[in-house]
């Protein structure tokens, strides 16, 4: 199976001014065109994508009651690793391309999302969930050490924090208590950002298997518990930065599971 991660943004849209026309041009297509123009992605025959590949978009403000929109892209995009073929009459060597970490890829492909849902008009969003299918096992060559550096960004805001809930499927932490998960990100150099503690997850927050993506064995099981987390501010890229965090403590305890779902939300 190849490695997918499938996106979805929760909230309102609505229609702004001087805005394209979502007749004339989709989500993908804009999608698109801001992973290109950020160096973030590429569609060109020579050039190489960086963090995902495209695979798909659709903007569903209007026909879902609280989905703005999704988008699936694929993490083949590291170097290729050979690997023997078994004996066969034409045995020889393959090659693939070793998936990136999604912890790598979220903060920038959550933004990404974001700019391009409001190029469609005025948004507010309420939350992100992220379903992940087919991962490589982890290589602990985690992405900590990324998302600690990046972290002063955030120093630098004067806007006032915002409360969220995390939640996420059993499969996410591979059996380990919530408040394992809390404990090990708050050992964590998080800076403005805090975790903890779990709490139980009220009614309409809990993580749901996306109808697009029923097929590739994500399970809706979860405990009933959460994480609450308070932000510096509301943005795209601090719940990209939370929604990272998170999975890569979670591969930490669960390397090797390949399909999972999390989700932050924004608590008034």
């Amino acid at each position: 199976a190849m490695s997918t991660l499938f996106l979805e943004a929760f909230g309102q849209l609505s229609p702004g001014t001087n805005l394209i026309d979502s007749e004339e041009e989709d989500l993908y297509s804009v999608f698109r065109a801001r992973a290109e123009l950020m160096g973030w992605s590429t569609t060109s025959p020579h050039g190489r994508s960086l963090l995902w590949n495209m695979e798909e978009a659709e903007l569903t403000a209007g026909i879902d009651a609280s989905r703005i929109g999704w988008v699936q892209v694929g993490l083949e995009v590291g170097d290729v690793e050979q690997y023997r073929v078994p004996p066969t009459p034409v045995s020889g060597f393959g090659g693939r391309q070793r998936p990136g970490e999604p912890s790598v890829t979220l903060t920038a492909l959550i933004q990404c999302f974001d700019d391009a849902l409001r190029r469609f008009g005025d948004v507010e969003l309420s939350g992100i969930q992220v379903t992940a299918s087919g991962l490589d096992p982890s290589t602990r060559s985690s992405a900590g050490g990324y998302l600690s550096s990046v972290r002063n960004w955030f120093n630098t805001t004067m806007k006032a924090r915002a409360n969220a809930l995390i939640t996420f499927n059993h499969e996410l932490h591979g059996g380990h208590a919530e408040a394992e998960l809390v404990a090990s990100l708050q050992r964590r150099n998080t800076g403005s950002f805090e975790f903890g503690p779990v709490m139980a997850v009220p009614e309409g927050h809990s993580i749901k298997v996306p109808v697009e993506s029923e097929g590739i064995g994500v399970s809706p099981a979860h405990s009933g518990l959460g994480i609450s987390v308070t932000l510096p501010e509301w943005t795209a890229s601090a719940a990209g930065w939370v929604l990272a965090s998170v999975i890569d403590t979670a591969r930490g305890f669960a390397p090797d599971v390949r399909n999972f779902a999390v989700r932050i939300t924004r608590v008034r």
